[in-house]
Order: C-alpha cells, then sequence, then structure tokens
C-alpha cells in the first residue's frame, strides 16, 4: 500500500503583506488556524489537486493564482506526505468560505504560537522558506496550457505516451504504434525516442543528428546508439541484419541496437503507410533534452534513484505535479520502467515547447532518406 498525499498552500495577498488561513473546524487541530488545502485523490495530479482544493476551499482559482511547488514533506511511520505550494494572488479576490472560515494574517504574526496555529510550530519554518521563495519565476518555465501534445518512449510489450492537454499531463501505455497515433489524431505536436530516417548509405549516415547529439551530451555518448541502416531494419535474423549493416556501410551493430530494431520498424512502416504523418511525427532523444532542460548534462543514471531524482526535479520546473511517487506509482500501473515514464514525459515537455518556438533541429538543414523522411531531431535551445 502506497503513502497518501495532502496539500497545504501557502496564500500571499498581492502585496506579500499578508497570508491566508482557515480555522480548523474539526479536528485534527480544531479551532487552530492553518493553510488551506486537501486530500489529493487516488492517480490525481498533484498540481491539479492543490488548484482543485484551493478553489473548493475559497474561490481562488487558477486565474487568480500561479502556484509554485514549495516542499514536501514526508512522514514515513503514517506513510503521509505533505505537498506545499505557495502562490502570490494577482489582485484582490473576493473569498468565499467551504467549511472553515478564512483569515487573513500579517507576516509579521508569531506564527510559531501554538496556541492559535495548528502543526505544532512547524507553520513558522513553512512561513519563513515562503517568504524566501522567489515567487517571480518566469512564465517561460511553465508549459503551455493550450493545445494537446505527446511524448513517446518504447517500452517492454509496447509504447509509453505522456500527454499534455490544455495543461495537464497523463499517461498511458498502448502495445501498437499506430493505435496510439490514431488514439490522439488531433495533436499539435508528437515526438518520438526512436529512430526516424533511416539512412541506406554511409552519406545520408553521416548526415544523421547523432553525432551532434553525442557532442551535446559528452561525456555520456553510449546513450545515444548506432542507428542502423534500413537494410538492416527490414532484415528479421539478427545475423543478417548485421551482415546487410556491414555491407551498406561498414560498420557492425551493437545488441542493444538490434534489440529495437523491430519498434525502428513499426515506427517506419507506420509513416510510410500514412504519409500525412511523414516529418510531423518527429525523434526526438530524451538524454539529450535532459541536458539542454538542465543547462548540463544529467551524469547520474535514469535507472537508479539518484538518476531518477536528478531527472524529475528537471522535469518538475515544467510540471509542479511531478513528483517521483507519480512516476513510481506510474510505472508500476502501466507496468513499465521508471525511465520509459521519464522519458515519454521530458519528450512532451520539449514537444510543449516546440510550439512556444523554444526548440532547434539538429541538424540545422536535415537531409532526407531515401523515402524522404527528415533525419533530425527536435531538443530545446540552449
Amino acid at each position: 500500500m502506497g503513502f497518501w498525499h495532502c496539500n497545504c498552500i501557502v496564500v500571499f495577498d498581492k502585496n506579500k503583506e499578508k497570508l491566508l488561513f482557515c480555522k480548523r473546524a474539526k479536528n485534527p487541530y480544531k479551532g487552530l488556524l492553518n493553510f488551506v488545502g486537501g486530500k489529493v485523490e487516488q492517480e490525481e495530479n498533484s498540481e491539479h489537486a492543490a488548484y482543485r482544493e484551493l478553489f473548493e476551499e475559497t474561490g481562488i482559482s487558477r486565474r487568480d493564482i500561479k502556484l509554485h511547488r514549495l516542499m514536501d514533506m514526508t512522514y514515513y511511520q503514517q506513510q503521509f506526505v505533505l505537498e506545499m505550494y505557495v502562490g502570490i494572488l494577482e489582485d484582490d479576490v473576493p473569498l468565499i468560505e467551504e467549511v472553515n472560515s478564512l483569515e487573513w494574517i500579517r507576516i509579521t504574526d508569531d506564527f510559531a504560537d501554538s496556541n492559535r496555529y495548528a502543526g505544532d510550530k512547524n507553520i513558522a519554518h513553512i512561513v519563513e522558506v515562503a517568504k524566501m521563495f522567489d515567487l517571480s519565476k518566469e512564465e517561460d518555465e511553465q508549459i503551455l496550457d493550450k493545445g494537446i501534445f505527446v511524448g513517446v518512449d518504447g517500452c517492454k510489450g509496447g509504447w509509453i505516451t505522456a500527454l499534455i492537454s490544455n495543461g495537464e499531463l497523463s499517461l498511458k501505455k498502448y502495445s501498437d504504434f499506430s493505435k496510439m497515433v490514431f488514439d490522439t489524431t488531433q495533436f499539435d505536436g508528437m515526438l518520438v525516442d526512436m529512430v526516424i530516417g533511416l539512412p541506406s548509405n554511409i552519406e545520408q549516415y553521416e548526415k544523421r543528428p547523432d553525432g551532434i547529439a553525442r557532442k551535446i551530451v559528452k561525456p555520456r555518448t553510449s546513450t545515444v546508439f548506432a542507428v542502423p541502416t534500413r537494410q538492416a531494419v527490414y532484415e528479421f535474423i539478427k545475423d543478417k541484419q548485421k551482415d546487410a549493416n556491414l555491407s551498406a556501410i561498414g560498420k557492425g551493430l551493437s545488441e542493444q541496437t538490434i534489440a529495437i530494431i523491430p519498434k525502428m520498424r513499426e515506427v517506419d512502416e507506420f509513416l510510410l503507410s500514412n504519409e500525412e504523418y511523414m516529418n510531423v511525427i518527429r525523434e526526438s532523444h530524451p538524454e539529450v533534452c535532459f541536458a539542454r532542460l538542465n543547462g548540463e548534462v544529467l551524469m547520474t543514471n535514469k535507472s537508479e534513484k539518484e538518476g531518477i531524482t536528478d531527472r524529475v526535479q528537471v522535469l518538475s520546473r515544467y510540471l509542479q505535479g511531478l513528483s517521483e511517487e507519480y512516476v513510481r506509482t506510474s510505472a508500476k500501473k502501466l507496468g513499465c520502467k521508471l525511465d520509459d515514464i521519464l522519458d515519454a514525459v521530458c519528450l512532451v515537455v520539449t514537444a510543449n515547447l516546440d510550439a512556444q518556438g523554444r526548440t532547434e533541429i539538429i541538424p540545422e538543414n536535415p537531409s532526407t532518406d531515401d523515402k524522404g523522411l527528415k533525419m533530425q531531431m527536435v531538443i530545446p535551445k540552449r
């Protein structure tokens, strides 16, 4: 049984002189002042839950405030996570009380007074952290709240898709690439962590974006696999795949590349059979995108705990409700690895940034393969 989650929201007035509190009508802490908040429902996006609870308890909506994830407080004994958010009102808002009465308290008050405030003096600490939090974070760190964007990563037994629709993130697993695409036909951008544009000769091979990608993630160049030729992809026996690649460009194939050839073939066959999607569904690379989003290469391994933490931290700058718990729960539910989730989410964030004009294509002037597919990667700008 997993941890259950609740949230509390620290709300400053527009001048950052007062904080919004509710007076608890029920235990625990009946009669004491506390931040507004409530329970995060099972499988509910954390950020969505924070806005929902704030609106239900106060009438303050997304139009009135921008919430930022402040901190999480984990209570292991109780198997409970308290998610703290903070925001400053854009303007004066008439409050609508639900169950608990609401009060504005000046930020100079004694929040460690246990006779007035709930939380056994935790509120004083939270207020001090909230006062130091930079609430002027640029909007360009956030995702577009309009449109449909898709990030796709191959996984055991199919494909993991991360979808951002009108600002909300959702995840789904498909066994079939074509069904995944046809399920999301109205998308405004789709990026896939899979080779699109298969070289047939050494000249085309050298024009692929992989060499540029390796320079971006140096010294972790091994994360960018060698691309097989079209001839190799359409062989079905390992030895014949190796021979075909060797014959076409004089290079062998790694076991890692051979293992994903069936998925490359599936994507290629779909695009060639559905020309309306050619050069619309485009290739990207999660580790290259993470490096750009982070400002430097992430040296940790995304299959290990530290690597997962690092990548969630990067992505949460854009998707504030994203947490390690969400990634772990989703991976278990969908029957995939944690890094499949992280890679798909990274690509959907990049697809969203692409709609904002905040990406670039490598190489700058991509070539096409023999079938007219551009050999390119879409990645965030520096």
